[in-house]
C-alpha cells in the first residue's frame, strides 16, 4: 500500500483529499494510480498517433481516457486543463493544440515516474563508500552535444558547476579524478546505456545522487533506473525550471555575483 506522507510530496496532486482518505480509500486509491501507471504508456502511444494524424478525434477520445483516470487520482489541476481542452478542442487552432498535447504528456509523464518513485523507492539500490564531493558539481552525461550545450546554457550563472561529457566511456575516466556532487545521466545512449553506466558509477564507490533523463513512463524502465540506482527523472524535453527544481532537491548551488551586463 502507498504511504500517504510520500504520495503527499507529489504537488500535482490534491493534498486535501489525499489527507482526508481512510485506510480503506487509500486502497482503493493505489488501486487506481497503478491502472493509471499500467495504462498511461498506451494511452500516450495513442495521444501521440494522434497527433501525428492530426486527428482531433482521436485526441479526444485519448485525452478523455486521461481526464477520467486523472480524477480517480485526484489530479485535479491536469484534469481540469484536459477537460478544458476537451471542451474547446473543435474550436482550436490544430497549432495550439499540439503545443498543449505535448506539454500536457509531458506533464503526465512526470507524474507517472512521481508515483511509481513513491511506490518503488524502497527497492535496494547499489551503493559505495567515497570522500565528500564538492558541494555544487555536476557530470552530465548525454551522446547529444546540442542536449549538453542546452544544459550547461540552462545551469549558466546558476551557481553550479557543470561538466558535461558525451560518453559513458568519457565519463568513467573523468570519475577516476573527480567526485561530482550529483550526475544527469540519459538512458539512450550508445555502447553504454545511463542503466549501465549508473551501476558502474556505483561499483567505483560513487554515491552521489543519480537523475535520469526520460521520455518513458514504463513501469519497467522506472523499475529499472531504480535498481541502477536512480534518486530522480527529469522528463524530456528539459525546461529549465524543471532542471533547477530536481536538481535543487539534492544539492545547493553557491551564492552567483553576476557583474554588470550580465
Amino acid at each position: 500500500m502507498f504511504d500517504k506522507e510520500r504520495i503527499l510530496k507529489i504537488s500535482e496532486l490534491n493534498d486535501v483529499r489525499i489527507r482526508q482518505m481512510s485506510e480503506s480509500h487509500l486502497s482503493s486509491f493505489a488501486v487506481a494510480v497503478n491502472s493509471f501507471i499500467d495504462s498511461f504508456p498506451t494511452q500516450e502511444e495513442n495521444v501521440k498517433s494522434g497527433l501525428k494524424a492530426k486527428d482531433r478525434e482521436v485526441l479526444a477520445k485519448s485525452l478523455a481516457e486521461l481526464w477520467d483516470i486523472l480524477q480517480q487520482i485526484y489530479a485535479e489541476n491536469l484534469a481540469e486543463a484536459c477537460l478544458n481542452q476537451l471542451n474547446t478542442i473543435d474550436n482550436t487552432q490544430y497549432e495550439d493544440l499540439e503545443t498543449f498535447v505535448i506539454n500536457f504528456i509531458k506533464a503526465v509523464s512526470a507524474l507517472s515516474i512521481d508515483l511509481q518513485m513513491v511506490e518503488f523507492q524502497d527497492i535496494p539500490k547499489p551503493r559505495g563508500i567515497q570522500e565528500p564531493a564538492g558541494k555544487n558539481t555536476i557530470l552530465a552525461v548525454d551522446d547529444r552535444n546540442f542536449f549538453l550545450t542546452t544544459i550547461k546554457a540552462m545551469l549558466h550563472n546558476t551557481g553550479y558547476n557543470v561538466t558535461c561529457v558525451n560518453s559513458g566511456m568519457s565519463a568513467l575516466n573523468y570519475l577516476k579524478k573527480h567526485r561530482p556532487a550529483l550526475f544527469i545521466l540519459d538512458i539512450e545512449m550508445p555502447v553504454m546505456d545511463g542503466y549501465e553506466l549508473a551501476h558502474r558509477i556505483r561499483e567505483a564507490g560513487h554515491t552521489a545522487p543519480i537523475i535520469f533523463l526520460t521520455g518513458n513512463a514504463n513501469k519497467d524502465s522506472v523499475i529499472k533506473a531504480l535498481k541502477a540506482g536512480a534518486a530522480d527523472f527529469i522528463v524530456k524535453p528539459v525546461t529549465k525550471g524543471q532542471l533547477l527544481e530536481r536538481i535543487g532537491k539534492y544539492i545547493e548551488p553557491e551564492t552567483v555575483i553576476l557583474t554588470e551586463g550580465e
